[in-house]
């Protein structure tokens, strides 16, 4: 599941002796090994890196005993971008030869990705040498060890990666998530009561609340609408008289008043009495009034709060501003919202509800 939302590791990053390092490292538990020592920097040994011995039992002529026994491996370590079938002939052949006695054990660690004959080459030759245990490690499966948990550390000393971080940012994350809405659940609405309760939207970093800013309202009172996008509440971010015509999916709006910002429950200290959209209620409602009734409705533009921007909810309010549950969002330019808008058209009973998606192909000028 980890393994891919990370970029390949880079090997090539890591110095020759570092990588043996690393493939040192990821061997430690491996076998029960008596000694596992770096002979490659030393530049002896005949090239080879890693130089192992592994205790292992055996039964003893005498009955009822084991003996401790321990036979040598030999660990070769490549750190390049390719390895061919010959070349890893070469390698074996380098490393097996060139030793007095046949190791029991070998293994060939290297950064690049063996093809099948490589592999098949590898079997084949250590078996006519008369080695009796082989193991061969190309950048996928080091790869494989590095993300397993317990070689999380080596992972984050080679590469700064940590997954167990990363589980446990995902987790507190999810957590997080979980607790807001939860808590929306209880102080706001549940899936089949959320709608078009109110709820007072304020940014987290407050500068002059409650007084009210001239240039820009970064605070007020919305209705909610739905859980929807996935763990977001949508809330409604405009709302216009529309004309539909249900049959056909046409369309029409009167955009001077947009009854979403309403009067009641009233922001504190705000100037309704100047408010331009107010002021153009009346004529508006006039407007809509005359419709047919089966054609009146609403366009509604629909916004979404992810949970994750929400860093606190205030079911308490405040003295000045206490007619719903307050959401403390983190802003981004200004907006409490996701960049996603939703425009769907609404029947105007809502006991009666009826919604269709606005389809702009279908917008005409009635009104």
């Amino acid at each position: 599941m980890f393994t891919q939302t990370i970029n390949p590791l880079h090997f090539e990053d890591l110095e020759p002796h570092r990588f043996e390092d690393l493939i040192r490292q990821l061997m430690y538990d491996f076998k029960e090994w008596n000694s596992i020592e770096a002979t490659g920097k030393l530049g002896s040994d005949d090239g080879i890196d890693i130089l192992a011995v592994e205790n292992f039992l055996e039964d003893s002529a005498e009955e009822d005993e084991i003996v401790v026994k321990q036979r040598v491996w030999i660990i070769q370590c490549k750190r390049e971008k390719s390895i061919s079938p010959k070349k890893v002939e070469v390698i074996i052949e380098n490393d097996i030869k060139k030793q007095i006695d046949v190791p029991h054990g070998y293994i060939l660690a290297a950064s690049a990705n063996f093809s099948k004959r490589s592999r098949d080459i590898f079997k084949l030759k250590l078996n006519e040498l008369g080695v009796k245990e082989f193991y061969i490690f190309g950048k996928s499966e080091i790869e494989d060890l590095l993300y397993l948990p317990k070689y999380d550390h080596l992972l984050f000393a080679y590469f700064g990666i940590s997954l167990q971080k990363r589980r446990s940012s995902i987790k507190s994350n999810l957590t997080a998530q979980l607790t807001t809405k939860r808590k929306l659940f209880k102080h706001v609405g549940d899936l089949n009561s959320l709608m078009y309760k109110n709820v007072f939207i304020r940014p987290a970093n407050l500068s002059g609340y409650p007084k009210i800013n001239d240039q820009k309202l970064l605070w007020r009172y919305y209705e909610a609408y739905t859980y929807m996008p996935f763990n977001c509440i949508s809330l409604i971010a405009k709302r216009h008289y529309a004309y539909i015509d249900w049959a056909t999916g046409e369309w029409d709006f009167i955009d001077s008043y947009d009854c979403a910002f309403t009067r009641y429950p009233e922001i504190f200290n705000y100037n309704y009495e100047n408010d331009q959209n107010q002021s153009n209620q009346y004529k508006a409602f006039e407007i809509w009034n005359n419709l047919p009734d089966e054609n009146k409705g609403f366009y509604t533009e629909l916004k979404p709060i992810h949970f994750d921007r929400i860093v606190q909810i205030d079911e308490l309010g405040d003295t000045y501003n206490n007619e719903a549950t307050h959401l403390i969002v983190d802003y981004i330019n200004d907006s409490p919202f996701e960049k996603r808008v939703v425009c769907i058209l609404e029947n105007v009973k809502r006991d009666q509800s009826q919604t269709i998606e606005a389809n702009n192909d279908k917008k005409i000028n009635i009104i």
